[in-house]
């Protein structure tokens, strides 16, 4: 008698720690919910979900853009002190050299630069041949990449800029 007892008391034990293990939370996405939060342009959390998401990889490339686009917050740079676009650009650049493949963060450092020289009213520059061609392959690559720029870091005046609002005319749809 004794021995069926201890026997129904393991299969209890089991079956609760079946029930405790699955009943746990789900372990969080959290580049699904920084994408999320950029789409609905909750800034503040796309910044907390990125950061979290970056803690545990620290080399994602697409984290590490995203985190810039949501810095910005929808503004445009000229909104913000000198030091701390110059501290995003930096990213941008480090992203970069990180990973070469990663033209929209240099789409991006350029769009940055031209809303900067605006605040000082230089106009910017028309884009180079390099920078249209940079722009038509972030485009054709990266079409979602693209309309992060466009829609999350508004810089009108800038020739890149709208040189890649552009080219999304004919981009095919979201990435």
């Amino acid at each position: 008698m004794t021995e069926f007892r201890i026997g129904d008391q393991r299969a209890g034990l089991i079956q609760n720690a079946d029930v405790i293990i699955n009943a746990s939370p789900a372990a969080t996405d959290h580049q699904a919910a920084a994408e999320g939060a950029l789409r609905a342009r909750d800034y503040g959390t796309a910044i907390a979900r990125l950061k979290e998401h970056l803690a545990a990889e620290p080399a994602d490339s697409l984290a590490r853009f995203r985190l810039v686009v949501a810095a910005l917050r929808g503004r445009h740079p000229d909104r913000y002190e000198a030091g701390q676009i110059h501290r995003l650009t930096a990213r941008l650049v480090r992203l970069a050299a990180d990973d070469p493949g990663c033209h929209h963060a240099k789409v991006l450092a350029v769009v940055i630069n031209d809303g900067m020289l605006s605040r000082s009213r230089t106009s910017p520059l028309p884009p180079s041949a390099d920078t249209l061609r940079l722009v038509a392959a972030v485009v054709r690559t990266a079409p979602g990449r693209a309309r992060e720029i466009v829609e999350h870091v508004p810089v009108p005046e800038s020739p890149t800029w709208a040189e890649l609002r552009r080219a999304l005319g004919a981009a095919p749809p979201r990435s």
